[in-house]
C-alpha cells in the first residue's frame, strides 16, 4: 500500500516533466521562427538603407553638377545683360546724335 501512493506521485511528476519538455520544445521552435523572421527583416532594412545611401550620393553628385552648370548659365546671363545694356546705350546715342557709335567688342570677353 505504501508503494502505490509513491507510484502515483512519480506518474504525476513524470507527466509534468514531459509537459514541460514539450512546452520548451514548442517555445524553442517558435523562437527560431521569430528570430529568423527578425533577421530577414533586418537584412531587408540593411539593403534598403544601402540603396537609399547610394541614391543619396548620386543625387548629391547630380546636385553639385547642376549647381556648377547653373553658375555658368548665370555668368553668361550677366555677360549678355551687360552687352544688352551697351547696345541700348549705343542705340540711344545713335537716335540722339544720328552718328553710328563704336561697335562693342565681339565676342564678349
Amino acid at each position: 500500500m505504501a508503494i502505490a501512493p509513491r507510484a502515483g506521485i512519480l506518474e504525476v511528476v513524470g507527466r509534468v516533466l514531459i509537459g514541460a519538455v514539450v512546452v520548451a520544445i514548442v517555445a524553442a521552435i517558435l523562437f527560431y521562427f521569430y528570430s529568423h523572421n527578425c533577421q530577414s527583416k533586418s537584412a531587408a532594412q540593411a539593403r534598403q538603407i544601402s540603396e537609399m545611401s547610394n541614391r543619396l550620393n548620386q543625387l548629391q553628385q547630380d546636385n553639385d553638377q547642376l549647381k556648377s552648370e547653373l553658375a555658368k548659365v548665370q555668368d553668361e546671363e550677366n555677360k549678355l545683360n551687360a552687352l544688352n545694356t551697351e547696345l541700348l546705350k549705343a542705340i540711344g546715342t545713335f537716335k540722339a546724335t544720328g552718328k553710328m557709335p563704336e561697335p562693342p567688342a565681339y565676342p564678349p570677353k
